[in-house]
């Protein structure tokens, strides 16, 4: 696949997060955002439904031909056949909108065949935001600024720092997070109250060098393809790494949209694997 490849799609694509970060910067700031509640017991917002209208139009717009799977849409069964699905999440971390932390993030990617050739995270409250094309590498912005990303790998003669989220499988896999920490020399993991934020694996001040995600059940589900697939080819393309708990990579664009088998991002390759290799006893039994 030719770097350049995508070019035209990524451009819409930090176009459209950027349109759809200042309508909800803007609604966040007035406080003007309702927030209502869902079928499934999750919180959606005004500033949600605009951003999601507003990166529909601009996609669309650029690309007709193609599909698109969100959050806040219906679910038109016609991507599967498509090639081309564009997968979106307005706002990720709405609880966070709606707690006024300003920790979340308008997400997008475009996924061809399954797999995810770009992707783009912008926080909102600080126009910030993170993009990646494969084969290209990653990028780290703010407005029209912006640098090459590279995740700075974890020491090697230290042990990991750990954090796993209270959206991943939480207080069901604490114990056999305590007993993967054992195993490699580290503390317990960090909790935190966010889902996969990669802006949190980008400097050397980062708070983590490995996000766990640890499946107790087969076939269990902790996500959708929406909270997972901008940040698996951005982490990639930084030199990081995002797979499921096996080591296995995600497949996107699937009838049901939402993935198994746990989630494991490191900053690094290296420490990926030793990561792997420490939840390995906990999956035995799966």
């Amino acid at each position: 696949m030719r770097a350049d490849t995508f070019q035209d799609e990524l451009r819409v694509a930090i176009s459209a997060a950027r349109s759809a970060g200042g309508a909800v910067r803007d609604l966040y700031e007035r406080n003007a955002a309702a927030a209502f509640t869902k079928s499934d017991g999750s919180p959606v917002t005004e500033a949600d439904l605009a951003a999601d209208r507003i990166i529909r139009e601009t996609i669309l717009d650029a690309f007709p031909g193609d599909a698109i799977l969100t959050e806040e849409g219906t679910d038109d069964c016609a991507r599967l056949a498509a090639e081309r699905v564009w997968i979106v999440d307005p706002i990720d971390g709405t609880q966070q909108f709606v707690d006024r932390t300003g920790e979340f993030d308008v997400l997008i990617a475009l996924v061809v065949n399954g797999a995810p050739v770009l992707g783009v995270m912008l926080q909102p409250t600080t126009s910030r935001f993170l993009a990646a094309q494969v084969g290209s590498g990653a990028w780290i912005g703010n407005g029209t600024l912006q640098e090459p990303l590279t995740f700075p790998p974890a020491p090697p003669d230290t042990s990991p720092r750990l954090a796993t989220s209270i959206w991943l499988n939480l207080p069901d896999a604490m114990p056999g997070l305590r007993a993967t920490a054992r195993r490699i020399g580290s503390d317990d993991p960090e909790i935190t109250p966010y889902g996969i934020i990669v802006r949190h694996v980008t400097s050397a001040t980062r708070t983590f060098d490995s996000l766990i995600g640890l499946p107790t059940r087969a076939k269990q589900t902790m996500a959708w393809e929406w909270d997972f697939a901008a940040a698996d080819v951005i982490a990639h393309e930084a030199g990081g790494a995002f797979t499921d708990a096996w080591g296995a990579r995600f497949r996107y664009n699937k009838p049901v949209p939402r993935n198994v088998g746990g989630v494991v991002l490191s900053a690094d390759g290296r420490t990926h694997e030793r990561v792997l290799a420490a939840i390995r006893p906990e999956l035995l039994e799966l």
